[in-house]
């Protein structure tokens, strides 16, 4: 499912445009990424920090294709953590 185009935003990365949107939680922040021009493919959920900084997207993308995650494919989300030490996946 594409993320709502209101409540998202566009960063470029690497000559691609990924779209991206956040919400809190009690314990975390959740954030979805999706290729901008391919919003059936799969798509990355990742549990951030509570404070969240807009720059960690870009950690995300680029960690999450060095884990596999393909954006242009169709395919289940693919579940992750952001901490300190980095990505990691989740089971």
């Amino acid at each position: 499912m594409a993320l709502p185009l209101k409540r998202s935003e566009v960063i470029c990365w690497y000559d691609l445009q990924y779209r991206w949107a956040k919400r809190s939680t009690d314990r975390f922040t959740e954030v979805r990424i999706e290729l901008n021009e391919f919003p059936d493919g799969q798509m990355i959920i990742a549990q951030c920090p509570r404070i969240f900084r807009p720059d960690m997207v870009e950690t995300i993308i680029e960690d999450g294709r060095a884990m596999g995650w393909k954006p242009e494919e169709a395919g289940e989300p693919l579940t992750v953590r952001l901490t300190k030490r980095g990505l990691s996946k989740m089971d």
